[in-house]
């Protein structure tokens, strides 16, 4: 329930939004009349005794109230701890949220991300929205802010490695003379296969895109996705055996089994795509060269074998031995009688 003078749930949402991207524009701040205060990586304090009029907005920034906001207070990727009285709705979008003993909420509580700590004596006259879908991640924990985001990235990138684990064991067992086959082509044809990755990229996401915009296409946009990540497990996975080879002979002189040499590879390439800015960019040029070299090399199909005929050679001449005094020439081993 809302009260007067104070936003309703979807109001405060889209209050937050824009106020989180008005953080990208140079002009601040957006929200600058009507007594609201805005701060972008700012901490905003309202001590105990003090009253703030109007709403008070902070995005990327931790908000303390032990006095009275006659307002909104919205905290977006920060921090919120409330020991006093919000007039109005209290929203925590991505936000580490703590409600004291002597907090009091007249209007709704809005709360996206983690589960927020509320003590008993709290109080909020409005309704709770809480959207705590953060506790679902293992290991995510209570947090918020740009230390929570990015604890959020990071088990995000844990679990992709993970599948990708799982999905190069399984390519590594069902094709490894595949695999063998473009990890050899590739030291020659890189330059080609990065050309050709990033036009098929180019070309399944116009693809998906525009298969996306109907409900009929639906479906076939989600199988070109798919397919075009198969093909580049395909050709990732070659390119990690190829790096398990090198890693085996120049470390351990001797060549490692097939699904040795993915995961010795793959050891590094979780390693340096976990790296902050360059890892994106690595893993990001190798999706490129994965996918080229998967098409370049037609899935690391054999060259087609010659036919049988073309394999032998021409027929050799006949060789004739010299005949007989009493009789006629002998064919030689050559020709037939």
């Amino acid at each position: 329930m809302s009260r007067p003078g104070s936003l309703t749930t979807v109001r405060a949402l889209a209050l937050g939004l824009l106020v989180a991207l008005s953080a990208l524009l140079p002009v601040s701040p957006l929200f600058a009349s009507g007594g609201q205060a805005v701060s972008v990586s700012d901490d905003s304090y309202v001590p105990a005794g003090k009253v703030h009029q109007g709403d008070l907005v902070s995005v990327m920034g931790d908000v303390k109230v032990e006095g009275e906001v006659t307002g909104t207070v919205v905290v977006v990727l920060g921090s919120v701890e409330i020991q006093g009285k919000v007039d109005g709705d209290l929203v925590s979008i991505m936000s580490r949220a703590e409600l004291g003993d002597a907090a009091s909420v007249d209007g709704e509580f809005v709360n996206v991300g983690w589960t927020p700590i509320r003590s008993s004596g709290s109080s909020i006259g409005g309704e709770i929205v809480n959207v705590n879908f953060m506790n679902l991640i293992p290991f995510a924990g209570h947090g918020g802010g740009i230390s929570g985001l990015l604890r959020f990235l990071f088990i995000l990138s844990l679990i992709k490695l993970a599948l990708l684990f799982m999905a190069m064991v399984i390519i590594t067992s069902l094709i490894p003379r595949r695999l063998a086959v473009m990890a050899a082509a590739f030291p020659t044809k890189w330059g080609w296969s990065f050309v050709v990755g990033l036009l098929t990229y180019v070309g399944i996401w116009i693809g998906v895109l525009f298969l996306a915009v109907t409900l009929i296409g639906i479906p076939l946009a989600l199988f070109l996705w798919f397919a075009g990540k198969a093909i580049k497990w395909m050709g990732l996975a070659a390119i990690l055996y190829l790096m398990g080879q090198t890693m085996g002979r120049n470390l351990w002189g001797r060549q490692l089994p097939h699904l040795a040499s993915v995961l010795a590879g793959f050891v590094v390439f979780a390693v340096a795509s976990m790296l902050p800015g360059l890892g994106w960019i690595f893993s990001g040029v190798l999706s490129v060269l994965a996918l080229g070299l998967a098409g370049t090399t037609r899935f690391g199909s054999e060259p087609a074998v010659a036919g049988a005929a073309a394999a032998q050679g021409p027929t050799p001449p006949p060789v004739w031995e010299a005949a007989p005094a009493n009789g006629a020439p002998t064919p030689g081993p050559g020709t037939t009688a």
